[in-house]
């Protein structure tokens, strides 16, 4: 029961929150995604890292 239980929690997991509300809250979220914190942005910028 324990086993079963699991397996369909990871699949659940897979799919639907994977597969479907990541996205989903990406797309909601917009430039939100891409924020960096000053240091790391400051490397993107010397490496010339752009998204």
């Amino acid at each position: 029961m324990l086993g079963a239980g699991l397996a369909l929690a990871v699949l659940a997991d897979a799919f639907v929150v994977r597969a479907l509300l990541v996205p989903a809250l990406m797309r909601l979220a917009g430039q939100a995604n891409w924020w960096a914190p000053a240091p790391l942005r400051r490397l993107h910028r010397r490496l010339g890292i752009r998204h």
